[in-house]
């Protein structure tokens, strides 16, 4: 069992990870890459529609920490832009679904593809073993059951 110690220390290493100064250096550097109508705003939704699949604006909302109506605002603009469709939900005739376009799907990977880029440079320097480390502390705690 971990000690308070090393909880508190993780505690700190997650706050300064969730700043949005450190959110902001990974969002421009995906972002150098984006294509026409994403942006910071909109980026979220698109990733999150990559990760979860086709979502209710408030679903996806409560899955990426933001409000309804800005998910809802921010889909119009990717609906704009080719990147994301709407469409009927088949299990809630009242709801509408959003999900990428193929575009969208090819921005996704674009943008992924930035930041992989950017973390290869961030941990180039790093053995092997403490990355994997990483990736498998990150595993650990957010794949854990909640209880």
């Amino acid at each position: 069992m971990a000690d308070i110690a090393l909880a508190r220390d993780l505690e700190q290493a997650l706050g300064r990870l969730l700043l949005r100064r450190n959110r902001s250096a990974l969002y421009d550097a995906v972002l150098d890459a984006a294509p026409v109508g994403v942006d910071r705003q909109t980026y979220p939704v698109l990733s999150g529609l990559a990760r979860l699949g086709p979502q209710t604006a408030a679903r996806l909302a409560d899955e990426v920490g933001i409000d309804r109506s800005g998910t809802s605002r921010y889909a119009d603009r990717l609906e704009a832009t080719g990147l994301l469709a709407r469409s009927p939900d088949p299990n809630d005739g009242r709801s509408t679904l959003l999900s990428l376009t193929p575009k969208g799907t090819e921005a996704v990977a674009l943008l992924r593809d930035a930041l992989t880029k950017h973390l290869a440079g961030r941990i180039q320097d790093w053995p092997d073993w403490q990355t994997q480390a990483l990736i498998d502390g990150i595993h650990l705690l957010v794949d854990a059951p909640q209880g």
